[in-house]
């Protein structure tokens, strides 16, 4: 293989170009208008060894900025991120870039970011596995040759005028000089199809966790009312986490479009269909599924804290029944006592003492009512969707 190669590590998250403003302000100033730690966002600024910062345009609007040791970042405005480095060691740049990613920019982005809704805890625990393209100029792309330390070729597909080869860690992309191919858009498309559908799998894999746990929930035949709230808690908190995930879910689509756009425009769309097999058609399909899926995971849930809902409000009926059976024996008592007097009560020692045993068993009878109806089983009946999932 030629002697320099351009590698090329990226990622995409949905953000606007409002994100991009907040971007551009960080990188170019060392400054941001959130209320966030001022010396946390300095010394973040000063562990990414920024030269040069530009804002630009092109398809989209995106932030550009060059490290002092040669790595070149372009975030745009819909959330693709891009790290590339011109090398003659594929090896240890992939290293670099993923090593400066991780510890450098990675992190300044999640801080500038930190305001608003939270991660849920499922999706954080998720780690994300950026992909890696080396592409570089081949005059014959079919007698290119990939060394075995880069792992083992599982996919190859090759033209006259570019070749694309797929190992475990790596993408290589080969490609004549003189064809003049968007070779640029061509990557970053490809990036972003990678983690478009990789983040579709993600909530795939999510939802699959969820509807188990809540499944294993309903599945119970009865319940203890004292065990009601402890299941309630649950089943809010998947309520929350399902929220979240289908409000991104949701917004999804128009990235895809909106990259579909680019794709066209920039001459990339027949390079992505005819060496990758990416339509965005089929990519849109699948977001579809996905977005239904989670429709039944938010019906799933809802129908779960309903039934919750209902016995906690029968075992708050019974407790009020019980204080009124108690309340109305003492008035009756009271009455029935006062009618057969007569002459007026007076206060008493005897007569106070009376009184507080009297309440004090009340208390107790109330509470031995509280405690038997805490501990009866209620009977949980869900009406299910038959539904493939």
């Amino acid at each position: 293989m030629p002697a320099t190669h351009k590698i090329t590590f990226g990622g995409w998250y949905q953000r606007t170009t409002l994100h991009l403003s907040e971007i551009y302000e960080f990188l170019s100033n060392s400054n941001t208008y959130l209320n966030l730690d001022k010396s946390k966002i300095k010394h973040l600024h000063k562990q990414l060894n920024l030269s040069k910062v530009s804002r630009e345009f092109g398809y989209l609007e995106f932030v550009k900025a060059l490290t002092k040791d040669g790595i070149e970042i372009r975030y745009y405005e819909d959330g693709l991120y891009i790290l590339e480095l011109d090398t003659e060691d594929i090896t240890k740049a992939k290293l670099k870039l993923e090593t400066y990613f991780n510890n450098n920019l990675g992190p300044a982005i999640n801080y500038i970011f930190s305001l608003g809704a939270p991660i849920p805890k499922v999706l954080a625990n998720i780690k994300a596995s950026h992909p890696t393209v080396v592409s570089f100029n081949k005059r014959q792309p079919n007698a290119t040759r990939i060394g075995v330390e880069f792992g083992e070729i599982y996919s190859k597909i090759i033209t006259d005028d570019i070749g694309v080869f797929k190992t475990n860690e790596y993408i290589f992309i080969a490609h004549k000089p003189e064809a003049e191919l968007p070779i640029t858009e061509f990557i970053e498309n490809l990036i972003f199809f990678r983690e478009f559908k990789d983040q579709l799998e993600k909530y795939l894999n999510v939802h699959r966790k969820v509807w188990v746990e809540i499944a294993e929930i309903k599945e119970r035949k009865t319940v203890k009312p004292r065990d009601v709230f402890i299941l309630r808690g649950k089943l809010d908190s998947y309520q929350r986490t399902i929220s979240l995930i289908s409000n991104r879910i949701n917004q999804m689509s128009s990235y895809a479009r909106t990259r579909k756009n680019i794709a066209q425009k920039a001459g990339a769309d027949n390079l992505l269909v005819n060496l990758f097999q990416y339509r965005f058609e089929v990519l849109l399909d699948t977001l579809d599924y996905i977005k239904e899926i989670w429709k039944m995971t938010t019906d799933y849930v809802n129908s779960a804290i309903q039934v919750m809902i209902e016995i906690q409000n029968m075992a708050t009926n019974k407790s009020i029944q019980s204080l009124t059976l108690i309340t109305s024996v003492g008035v009756i008592a009271g009455l029935v006592g006062h009618l057969s007097r007569d002459v007026f009560p007076k206060v008493t020692l005897t007569g106070i003492m009376y009184l507080s045993l009297l309440i004090t068993i009340a208390g107790l009878i109330n509470l031995a009512v509280r405690k038997i109806q805490s501990n009866i089983k209620r009977k949980l009946s869900f009406v299910e969707r038959n539904e493939d999932i």
